[in-house]
């Protein structure tokens, strides 16, 4: 579920992942309309996407590699 808010009339829209699959003309249409994508329905920040946190497996490559190099 995505939440789509326009900051002018505070105009809220919610969509289905799908609708942006089957019409991805839909989300430029939101856009040049003035919308933003928002959190969720109660709160209005702008979406963020998640980062993604790195590996533990590629933190001790890095960590090993560092300490490999001070050693020489």
């Amino acid at each position: 579920m995505q939440y789509w808010l326009q900051k002018k009339t505070n105009r809220m829209e919610r969509l289905e992942d799908e609708v942006f699959k089957k019409h991805p003309e839909k989300l430029e249409l939101l856009e040049r309309q003035g919308f933003i994508r928002v959190t969720s329905e109660s709160n209005h920040e702008p979406y963020k996407k998640r980062s993604r946190k790195p590996s533990i497996k590629k933190t001790v490559k890095k960590v090993a590699k560092k300490v490999t190099k001070k050693k020489k």
